[in-house]
Order: C-alpha cells, then sequence, then structure tokens
C-alpha cells in the first residue's frame, strides 16, 4: 500500500471516531438532561449544593476571625489590651 494511502486511511478513520464520538457524547447529554427532567436534581448535585453552602459559611466565618486578627496584629498594644479588658 502506498504511503499516501496508508495516511489518506489514517485520516479517515481518524475522522470517522471524532464523528462517533460527537454523537455518542451528544446523545449522553441528552439522555442525561431528559433524565434530570423526569427526576429532577441528581443526588450528587444536591449534595454539592450543601457542600457550597456550607463552605461560603465558612469562609465568611474565616474572614471574620482574619479581620479581628489583623486588628490585633496593627493596632497599638496599648488599645489591644484595653479591648481585652472591656470585655472581661
Amino acid at each position: 500500500m502506498p504511503v499516501h494511502e496508508s495516511v489518506a486511511l489514517i485520516f479517515v478513520t481518524i475522522a470517522f471516531f471524532a464523528g462517533v464520538w460527537g454523537v455518542t457524547d451528544t446523545v449522553l447529554k441528552h439522555r442525561r438532561k431528559m433524565a434530570e427532567i423526569k427526576f429532577g436534581r441528581s443526588d450528587r448535585e444536591v449534595q454539592l449544593s450543601a457542600d457550597k453552602a456550607e463552605l461560603k459559611e465558612t469562609v465568611a466565618m474565616l474572614q471574620d476571625r482574619l479581620t479581628v486578627l489583623e486588628t490585633i496584629a496593627t493596632d497599638p498594644a496599648r488599645r489591644t489590651a484595653e479591648e481585652i479588658e472591656r470585655l472581661r
């Protein structure tokens, strides 16, 4: 088999598998969307939403704590000591 025929055969094979891959991907996406419509959100998505909300709360709490630590680190010692005494 001549070289140019081998190269052409390789390109045709690659194009064929790329087409099959594209069609398969489209069909699977469609089936996934149909399942979401029929059954609602998947358990994994619900769990991810819960995890996301929990992480947002944690980040907000850590930001507040970081703000307090930055205040302690940058304020003069006397003022910080007075605030601590007021809190006791």
